[in-house]
């Protein structure tokens, strides 16, 4: 190779004798050729070491690059499913917290009524148990009440016909005016 390049340099320098034709222009067909050779020999250089280190560089991005992007694609297809999955449980939690707070007010509603139930039930309990207290206070007041009744009629009957009369014909007596009283 450096030969070649020897023997191209050699030839350069032969050719400084007057110029004719069209290096009068400036223009040097031998110097054209010469740099077109080593254009050439440059060019077969790059393309067997480096070329395809480049063009294998270049489409290993590309690849990567669609890759990218390709995944890119996918992600923006899992986000959106991602985005309706989301929604979906975000729509099936609120129904199951409206089932929930439907549930408990018809269970606190039960309650209610039912806690009023069960007072309701013990007022009436209570106003039964002060009703029989009632009745037997009155009971009670009432044998007491006709037995101090008694013991002043008998009494006074005493008084009034001036001797004691036995027991039993105090409670006859009694029972008589009590009988006129009502009747």
């Amino acid at each position: 190779m450096l030969e070649l390049l020897t023997h191209i340099h050699r030839f350069a320098e032969t050719t400084t004798a007057e110029p004719e034709g069209i290096a009068v222009l400036g223009i040097d067909l031998k110097v054209i050729l010469l740099q077109a050779g080593t254009f050439l020999i440059l060019f077969f250089i790059i393309k067997k070491f480096a070329l395809e280190n480049i063009v294998s560089t270049l489409e290993q991005r590309r690849k990567t690059i669609d890759k990218g992007v390709d995944l890119g694609v996918e992600m923006e297809k899992k986000k959106a499913e991602f985005d309706m999955e989301v929604k979906k449980i975000h729509q099936e939690a609120r129904a199951e917290a409206d089932k929930i707070i439907t549930s408990a007010s018809k269970e606190a509603d039960g309650i209610i009524k039912q806690g009023e139930t069960d007072a309701s039930q013990k007022i009436e309990q209570m106003l039964a148990d002060a009703e029989s207290r009632i009745n037997r206070e009155v009971s009670k007041a009432k044998t007491q009440l006709k037995g101090e009744m008694l013991e002043l009629v008998s009494e006074a009957t005493e008084t009034i016909i001036g001797e004691k009369l036995d027991t039993a014909k105090d409670a006859s007596l009694i029972d008589r005016a009590l009988a006129r009283m009502k009747g």
